[in-house]
């Protein structure tokens, strides 16, 4: 990996800043969670705080996408890392004077949901305005490690902070972050990053939107993730957690996790080994992987628990959940560098809304339909059905003549962009 672009203010200003942000959004949830807990809210009322974040994050992802490519990405970074901070100072605030309710909460889990709505369209979009297109591999590479990374130590240290202190601390802790963010996402130069202006907001939106579907390779590699994540929240999510209470137990499952977790991170730095001779056609490949956590528990659900050991369920389970993860990065930076080099900086950041929106739509997908479809062919069957699904979209991708001619596009663009 390049460290050396470090060096660069503003390519330094922005990694901080993600950085912080995803220490943050990984460790703010967390506080919610058990804030949530120890105001006595049941599986319902945690699952409603869960869906008051989840949902505006969703539902207004397009938006933020929208409004990155109209307003200075600079200032929708910013703005949305304040909305983070105060939601989150907030719910500290309110724990703090015993103020705090569910639906309290429930409002500031909303905010916190929209803020990151806000903030990764417009995070994204503005690295090619940063380093420029030679540079664009390379900071791509850094900023997958730097978001993997931030998300572990964030989740860590929330779930630490709640266990040592109090929920209220985790959460001032995770405003602190985002404040710090602020203070970085300041540190980008203003004229580097391109305001994009045009007609009405729903105009651009319709745009963006347009522009994605007439571009094909870009489509086909979006249904891609939205099948992956969909195929792989409802195989492993859901079903998951019931084949481990059936064999190797629930406290190696969270091992299991951590281990799928570190992949990302590993992923990451191999595809930055790679230094561009992983082509996006090839680099699908790598979503193969995800399917091999449902082939091992499609198994796991069909053998008795006593005719193999728990503990080797869990290594293999392990290793399938590590090569899913590692996989996925292998895919996921390839498209990242072909969308930066190939979609007209006017549309990066609605093209990055529509890419989070996939992958945010296919998780809960998966997790409705997998559990009526357990009760008509059974959790082995559903199993094998997901993973072939994932297998066939590989298939289709792979050899789309779109997204085996937009490797050669961008090979050309990057020649460009040396010379």
């Amino acid at each position: 990996m390049n460290w050396s672009l470090l060096r660069l203010p503003a390519f330094r200003s922005l990694f901080i800043g993600r950085l912080l942000s995803w220490i943050g959004s990984g460790a703010g949830p967390v506080a919610l969670v058990f804030a949530s807990i120890d105001l006595g809210a049941g599986v319902t009322g945690l699952g409603v705080i869960v869906a008051c974040r989840s949902v505006p994050n969703l539902v207004l992802i397009l938006f933020g996408g929208a409004l990155a490519d109209r307003l200075s990405k600079r200032t929708v970074a910013v703005g949305a890392s304040m909305l983070s901070a105060a939601s989150l100072a907030g719910g500290a605030l309110l724990l703090a004077t015993g103020l705090a309710s569910l639906p309290l909460l429930g409002v500031l889990a909303a905010l916190n949901g929209a803020g990151a709505a806000f903030f990764a369209p417009a995070t994204s979009a503005v690295l090619r305005d940063v380093v420029g297109d030679r540079l664009i591999r390379d900071a791509t590479v850094l900023g997958r490690v730097s978001m993997n990374i931030g998300l572990i130590v964030g989740t860590a240290v929330g779930g630490g902070i709640v266990q040592a202190f109090s929920p209220e601390i985790a959460l001032a802790v995770g405003s602190l972050l985002f404040t710090c963010a602020i203070a970085a996402f300041a540190g980008l130069p203003r004229g580097v990053v391109g305001a994009v202006r045009g007609g009405s907001f729903g105009r651009e939106l319709a745009q963006g939107l347009a522009f994605v579907a007439r571009t094909r390779w870009l489509l086909a590699t979006l249904l891609l993730s939205l099948v992956a994540q969909f195929a792989f929240a409802g195989g492993v999510q859901v079903l998951g957690p019931i084949a481990a209470d059936h064999t190797f137990g629930r406290g190696l499952w969270g091992f299991a996790g951590a281990v799928q977790t570190l992949g990302l991170v590993v992923g990451a730095v191999v595809a930055g080994g790679m230094r561009g001779r992983l082509r996006l056609a090839v680099a699908t490949l790598g979503v193969l992987g995800m399917a091999l956590p449902l082939g091992v528990l499609a198994l796991i659900l069909s053998v008795s628990p006593y005719v193999v050991d728990p503990l080797h369920w869990f290594f293999w389970l392990s290793v399938a959940l590590f090569g899913a993860s590692v996989g996925l990065e292998l895919f996921t930076i390839p498209l990242d560098v072909a969308i930066q080099l190939q979609v007209p900086r006017s549309y990066l950041a609605r093209v990055y809304a529509c890419l989070t929106l996939a992958s945010l739509v296919g998780m809960p997908l998966g997790e409705v339909v997998v559990g009526p479809s357990v009760g008509l062919v059974g959790a082995p069957l559903t199993l094998v059905a997901l993973a072939s699904l994932v297998v066939v979209a590989v298939a289709a991708v792979g050899l789309n003549g779109r997204v085996r001619r937009v490797d050669a596009e961008v090979v050309e663009s990057a020649q460009r962009s040396r010379s």
